[in-house]
């Protein structure tokens, strides 16, 4: 940071304390732009206006941004890709597109789970009410299970799931 810059977390504010011009400066190299927790503590106005300038610098297919946070919206907004990195390992890489439209959640009884193949889901979760299991490809979970509900997974979904394991 220059030293007219202050940190986003003692300023609420952040296109007053922030400017983004030395956020986008290249070194020439191709090297892509990180940014870490770039919306954090701003309001949903503000937020929407930095990711909409994000997304407006990337319309350059020569331009990317290595983009890290955990408001999962925002990564829905402007990823293509989306790494889940958990306790400095890499969890997943999966195109977020990917993620989004055809991952699933399964939502059964105790019965019909056991019904379920473990080939056809990644995990599942015992929760009082009922069984859980993310799926990879929900399209083919409801063709193959016609009398189980698979509903659709949000980002924040697959990463707890992944995270959080067989734990409710």
């Amino acid at each position: 940071m220059r030293k007219e810059q202050t940190s986003h977390k003692n300023e609420h504010n952040t296109l007053m304390c922030f400017p983004l011009e030395p956020v986008f400066i290249r070194d020439g190299e191709g090297v892509p732009n990180f940014i870490d927790e770039a919306t954090t503590g701003l309001d949903p106005v503000v937020r929407d206006e930095m990711l909409d300038l994000f997304l407006e610098f990337i319309q350059d297919e020569e331009c990317s941004i290595f983009f890290s946070s955990h408001i999962t919206s925002d990564i829905q907004k402007i990823a293509d890709y989306v790494i889940l990195i958990h306790q400095g390992k890499i969890i997943f890489e999966e195109q977020k597109d990917d993620l989004v439209y055809h991952f699933g959640i399964v939502k059964c009884g105790r019965e019909k789970f056991a019904s379920i193949s473990p080939d056809d889901y990644i995990i599942h979760r015992i929760t009082n009410v009922s069984v859980e299991c993310l799926v990879r490809d929900k399209e083919a979970i409801k063709r193959k299970y016609k009398d189980i509900v698979v509903d659709n997974a949000t980002l924040e979904d697959i990463m707890l799931f992944y995270i959080k394991g067989g734990a409710a």
